[in-house]
C-alpha cells in the first residue's frame, strides 16, 4: 500500500512544473488520497521537491517522531494505568498530586509490589517524576471508550469552585469547619422522596454524603450530618428554602453558625439546586430500606477516596497575563486529609486515629467496592 508520503513523492515534480490550476488539481488529489489538509499537503509537495533536487532519497527520510525514545519505561506506563484506575480515573492534573498517596496505599496493600509485574524502586521514582500532560497523554488510549462516571466524583465540588470567595470572606475563618449544604433527592419505587444531604468543607474541600428515609426532618438530617464529621463544625451556609425556627434553635444550641446561599449569590454563579433531582434507582419498594444501606455505603467510599487520595486546590488570587487578563491563581493541589492534618484543629488523639484510618484504606479496594455498590443499583 503506498503510503501518504510515497504519493507526496509521486506529485512533487509535477506539481513543482504545474501551472495554479493545476496545482489545485493535484492539491485535491492528494488531501483527498491522504486525507491531509491543503496546507499540510502544499508542504509536503515542496520539502519533497528539495528533497529530490537535494539527492536524498524516499529511504532516508526519517519521521522523527516515530523513533524518539520514550522518556518512561514500557513498565512505568503499566503501572500507571492501574494507579489510574484504582483511584477512580481522574484527570493527569490531580493524579499528578495525588501520586504519592495512591502509591503508597497500592505497595502498602499488595497491589504494586517490588518485581512484580515489572514494578520496582525505579518505576516508582519515574511515576513521581512524571507531569500531567504527560500522564494524559500515555492515559490517551485507555481513556479511549471509558465510561463516564463524573457523578461519582461528589455532589459538593462543583459548588465549592462556584462561590465568590472574597464575599465570605467575613464568615470564615481561615480554618476547617464552615460546610456547604446540599440536598438532593433521589426518587423511590413507591413515589417517595430519599433525600440525600451532601457537606462539603468549604476551606479544605471535605466531603461527606449521606441518604436519609423518607420522612426524616431536615433538622435531624443536619443533625447526624455534623455528628459524622471527624472535626468541629462552625457553620453550615444552607439554601434559602431550607432554614426554620427548629433548624435555627438546633445551630443556636449546637454553637453553629446558620447562613443562607442567598445572602452570598453574585449574579448566576452560585447554581441553586436544592432538592434538584439525582436520578438512582433503589430497587423495589420493599427493599428501600436495604437499597438506602446500599447506597450510603456508596456514599462512604466516595467519601473516603476524595477526602484522602483526592487533592483539591484554593483560590489565592490573580494575575495579569503579559496581553492584560486576569486569571486566576490557585495554590498547590493537596487531599482534604492533609489540609486538616495541616491546619491544627486536632488534638492528638484525633490526629492519631485519623493519620490510622488514612494508612489502613486500600484505595483499590475502594474503587471496586464502589463499583461493586453501583452496579447493585443499576
Amino acid at each position: 500500500m503506498t503510503s501518504p508520503i510515497q504519493l507526496a513523492r509521486t506529485y512533487a515534480r509535477s506539481y513543482e512544473a504545474s501551472s495554479r490550476k493545476g496545482k489545485g488539481t493535484i492539491l485535491d488529489s492528494l488531501t483527498e488520497a491522504t486525507g491531509w489538509t491543503r496546507d499540510h499537503a502544499r508542504h509536503q509537495l515542496r520539502s519533497q521537491s528539495h528533497q529530490i533536487r537535494a539527492g536524498v532519497s524516499l529511504d532516508a527520510v526519517v519521521d522523527r517522531r516515530r523513533i524518539k525514545p520514550k522518556k518512561f519505561s514500557s513498565s512505568a506506563q503499566r503501572a500507571l494505568e492501574l494507579v489510574w484506575k484504582s483511584s477512580g480515573r481522574p484527570c493527569g492534573k490531580y493524579l499528578e498530586a495525588g501520586m504519592s498517596d495512591c502509591l503508597d496505599s497500592l505497595e502498602r496493600h499488595g497491589h504494586l509490589r517490588e518485581g512484580r509485574h515489572g514494578y520496582s524502586s525505579s518505576v516508582r521514582k519515574e511515576l513521581l517524576g512524571i507531569s500531567a500532560a504527560t500522564i494524559d497523554r500515555y492515559l490517551r488510549d485507555a481513556k479511549t471508550g471509558d465510561r463516564d462516571d463524573s457523578w461519582l466524583t461528589g455532589t459538593g465540588a462543583g459548588m465549592r469552585a462556584s462561590f465568590p470567595r472574597q464575599r465570605m470572606r467575613s464568615l470564615l475563618e481561615p480554618e476547617p469547619g464552615y460546610f456547604l449544604v446540599e440536598l438532593l433527592t433521589i426518587k423511590t419505587p413507591t413515589g417517595e422522596d430519599c433525600v440525600t444531604v451532601t457537606f462539603t468543607d468549604v476551606e479544605i474541600g471535605w466531603v461527606q454524603t449521606k441518604t436519609f428515609a423518607p420522612g426524616t426532618q431536615v433538622v435531624d438530617m443536619l443533625a447526624q450530618m455534623v455528628r459524622g464529621v471527624p472535626f468541629v463544625v462552625t457553620g453550615i451556609l444552607l439554601p434559602p428554602a431550607v432554614p426554620d425556627s427548629t433548624i435555627t434553635t438546633w445551630a443556636e444550641a449546637s454553637l453553629i453558625e446558620i447562613h443562607c446561599t442567598s445572602d452570598l449569590r453574585q449574579g448566576p454563579r452560585v447554581p441553586d439546586r436544592t432538592f434538584s433531582g439525582l436520578d438512582l434507582p433503589l430497587g423495589t419498594p420493599q427493599a428501600t430500606d436495604a437499597a438506602i444501606i446500599r447506597v450510603n455505603g456508596l456514599w462512604s467510599a466516595l467519601a473516603d477516596r476524595l477526602n484522602h487520595f483526592m487533592p483539591v486546590k484554593n483560590p489565592v488570587g490573580w494575575r495579569l497575563t503579559p496581553s492584560g487578563v486576569r486569571r486566576r491563581e490557585y495554590d498547590q493541589p493537596r487531599t482534604p486529609v492533609s489540609r486538616l492534618l495541616a491546619s491544627g484543629i486536632l488534638c492528638p488523639e484525633q490526629t492519631r486515629e485519623l493519620c490510622e484510618k488514612s494508612q489502613g484504606l486500600d484505595i483499590a479496594g475502594l474503587t471496586a467496592r464502589i463499583a461493586e455498590l453501583k452496579s447493585t443499583l443499576s
